[in-house]
């Protein structure tokens, strides 16, 4: 029992489960998570020559890991009393603890540090980048008929939009809470890193004719609200 990659490119991941090809490319990104997937990156240019007051706090260090980024978030290492450098340190983490689909050890772009500092965060694609991350990391990782592991890696969007395909999710993996736009707000996550040998034996048991998948669409409402 697996699931497999079927004829992913760099805009659409296809999951192959349960006699079933499932299609994941932005518009189910946006779906899911109401990302901005329309603004242009090329939009937002700065000047590094300038300071960022937000790298200052890592010693003038040219490259800044995510694990760097992690651990100063961790430890408060703004100023005492400093709200609006606190902000800014929780936006970051944000983008590249649950945006942002790349490992720990990923150096953050000089531009996170300008958009979050410059306030334009907000306006910034993240949408695009992300799904390009993350069909980059799966397309390299995953080749045909290669099994799909999901282990604790595997992005929380993903997660949701396979709980949005499958007719009957277990219990023990994830409960449907509400009825919200973006899907990601209608769903409490029972089992945060779910492992691959129990995700086989419920959602994706061949065995189990009382579960299927079905590709998603987005509803009237959804359409307009993006």
């Amino acid at each position: 029992m697996s699931l497999e990659t079927k004829e992913s490119t760099a805009n659409v991941i296809v999951i192959h489960a349960k006699g079933t090809n499932l299609h994941f490319s932005p518009r189910e990104l946006v779906v899911v998570t109401d990302l901005n997937c329309v603004s242009n990156k090329d939009d937002f240019v700065f000047d590094e020559d300038l300071p960022n007051k937000l790298k200052d706090y890592f010693g003038g260090a040219k490259y800044i890991q995510k694990r760097e980024l992690f651990a100063a978030f961790s430890e408060k290492i703004w100023r005492k009393d400093n709200d609006e450098d606190a902000v800014k340190f929780a936006n970051l983490y944000f983008i590249h603890a649950f945006l942002l689909f790349a490992v720990d050890t990923v150096v953050i772009p000089r531009l996170h540090f300008d958009l979050v500092e410059s306030g334009h965060y907000s306006d910034y694609p993240w949408g695009s980048v992300a799904f390009e991350e993350l069909a980059k990391s799966l397309n390299k990782k995953l080749k045909p008929k290669d099994k799909f592991y999901m282990l604790h890696e595997m992005p929380l969007a993903v997660q949701i939009w396979l709980y949005e395909c499958c007719s009957i999710v277990p219990r023990n993996v994830a409960s449907r809470v509400d009825n919200q736009i973006p899907r990601l707000l209608n769903w409490k996550t029972n089992a945060p890193c779910p492992r691959y040998e129990s995700l086989m034996e419920s959602m994706f048991n061949e065995a189990d004719v009382k579960v299927s998948f079905k590709n998603i669409e987005p509803t009237r409402k959804e359409i307009s609200c993006f």
